[in-house]
């Protein structure tokens, strides 16, 4: 009986100290199994976008640094920022940002802070990041943590983390959840630049393409292309002719 209960104290006791090891090195262990079956998104990233072959008889146009191909029907709207066909069947606009301006612009704001709609200040997701290996941009962070959600968020980013990281973890994991059921997204990786297509499930949003376009080793520029096109074979031609000027 002495003998068994010594056995069974060691075992406790290995177990125990096992235990404490995990809890020390893998502090967010247990959370790593609440997390996979609460987020049912959490290790899904934006599919590949597959390219498809350009109509020869589309025109080729520039628009604020962006190279494209449409039907050619298509004329120069909006100041040369824009395109629309005579069918009004293609509608296409394209916005160019200075990352940096557009993070001064913000600044200068006394009553509007990009930040305020999360919980804590932009150098705590930064930092974030940078725990779970992925550098966040100098400029713009404030409008492309959303792809740096979806594309790097997973389960197993919460193993090794706790405190703070940990309750910026969940938070984060709550936007992709959300971000993941309202959005398609795919990635298109080219030569030069990684874009972003994203297509909203909702009534009324199913001809609307957003495109959101970062250069290579260029944090300080980015596009947004919106693209209004109700036949997918066309908008998906379009996407696919697309370069940087």
């Amino acid at each position: 009986m002495k003998k068994a209960l010594i056995i069974g104290g060691a075992v406790l006791g290995f177990l125990l100290t096992a235990s404490l090891v995990i809890f020390i090195f893998f502090p967010g262990l247990p959370s790593f199994f609440k997390v996979k079956y609460q987020y049912k998104h959490i290790n899904e990233k934006p599919n590949a976008f597959e390219l498809v072959s350009v109509r020869a008889d589309f025109k080729e146009f520039t628009l604020d640094g962006i190279k494209l191909k449409a039907p050619a029907d298509c004329s120069l709207k909006l100041g040369g920022s824009g395109l629309k066909s005579a069918s009004g069947e293609v509608e296409l606009v394209v916005l160019q940002t200075n990352n940096k301006e557009q993070d001064e612009t913000l600044a200068s704001f006394q009553d509007y802070d990009p930040w305020d709609i999360y919980k804590y200040e932009q150098e705590d997701y930064k930092d974030f990041f940078r725990l779970i290996g992925t550098e966040p941009p100098q400029y713009g962070f404030s409008s492309k943590i959303l792809f740096y959600i979806r594309e790097y968020i997973t389960s197993a980013d919460c193993i090794r983390i706790r405190g703070k990281n940990k309750d910026i973890f969940f938070e984060l994991a709550n936007l992709k959840e959300k971000a993941m059921e309202a959005e398609d997204m795919q990635k298109l990786k080219s030569s030069n630049f990684t874009e972003y297509i994203g297509r909203i499930h909702r009534n009324g949003y199913e001809d609307i393409w957003n495109l959101s376009i970062f250069p290579d080793g260029d944090d300080l520029n980015s596009y947004l292309v919106t693209i209004k096109c109700g036949d997918e074979t066309t908008a998906k031609q379009i996407i696919s002719s697309i370069e940087l000027e």
